[in-house]
């Protein structure tokens, strides 16, 4: 199969994408490069482990090497009191959250996709969790 390259309108093909047509471009320029993650390569998981599901927590993936998932969906704890949330500060429900971004990180190979379903919370205080969770995961 032959690589593909950045088209001005979308590709048909990805793999073997060269996206450093995009990447170069000027709105990138103050970005910090990530060398090790752009150079990354994709491992394959065994079959055992494809189309599978796992009834853990996403903190720790460990049956995942990195690299190997292409999209990873979930719908994180909302901390509100559901039958499978801890009672959580609002500092230690960042740090839940933002150990499960690292772990889908180090799962993903590069240019993956994240779907994270979210709603905010509250009313009096409004508390906006789709905007913590999107600085989070521009700080990994």
């Amino acid at each position: 199969m032959a690589n593909t390259e950045m088209k001005s309108f979308g590709t048909s093909n990805r793999m073997g994408h060269d996206s450093s047509g995009f990447y170069s471009r000027k709105i990138y320029d103050a970005e910090p490069r990530n060398t090790d993650c752009q150079t990354a390569e994709e491992i394959a998981c065994d079959d055992g482990l494809v189309n599978q599901i796992y009834n853990h927590s996403s903190t720790e993936m460990l049956e995942l090497p990195d690299n190997s998932v292409h999209l990873s969906v979930t719908s994180p704890p909302y901390n509100v009191g559901k039958d499978y949330d801890d009672d959580l500060t609002e500092d230690e429900y960042h740090d839940l959250l933002k150990s499960v971004w690292c772990e889908v990180f180090r799962v993903l190979v590069p240019g993956g996709r994240a779907c994270i379903n979210v709603a905010n919370i509250g009313r009096k205080p409004y508390i906006p969790i789709n905007t913590m969770i999107v600085q989070q995961m521009a700080e990994i």
